[in-house]
């Protein structure tokens, strides 16, 4: 998986305001939008929202991982954002989040990308390491270098 086809230093904020989890996903789907990924950023945030009611996507440990697979989707995509507060998720483990990981995948993928991507961020995420090198990175090439290396294993 080439993870420089999923996530580029536009598609990553930090120290980024949101005052709530439908705020954070609307930010983030505009900067996959503005990317070129998505035919109908509509069509895709539905599906993301339809995906959060169902269960939430705050897997803990201060991390969400909202995720949607849309035909609003044309290519895979990964937006990233370090909060500048920690916002309430309805997270598994009743923390708020401030790592945030929203990911994009077209309707037609034939392949299972979405559920390897998130089978990789969510191993790595509980690494102590790997999550502090996220929390202290100082600008976006930091977030995507330490990305690429995760996505290279």
């Amino acid at each position: 998986m080439e993870m420089s086809s999923l996530i580029n230093e536009d598609l990553i904020v930090l120290d980024m305001e949101g005052e709530d989890r439908d705020s954070i996903i609307k930010s983030l789907g505009e900067l996959i939008d503005r990317n070129g990924n998505l035919n109908s950023i509509d069509e895709y945030l539905q599906t993301v929202f339809e995906r959060e009611a169902k269960s939430s996507t705050g897997v803990g440990y201060e991390i969400a991982i909202p995720h949607g697979k849309s035909e609003g989707v044309d290519k895979p995509a990964i937006a990233f954002a370090r909060l500048k507060e920690a916002v309430e998720w309805e997270s598994f483990d009743d923390k708020p989040v401030k790592l945030v990981f929203l990911l994009a995948v077209p309707d037609k993928s034939e392949t299972n990308e979405h559920l390897k991507i998130l089978s990789t961020l969510s191993r790595n995420l509980l690494n102590e390491e790997f999550k502090d090198s996220l929390m202290s990175a100082q600008n976006a090439e930091d977030v995507n270098d330490t990305l690429s290396k995760l996505f290279q294993q």
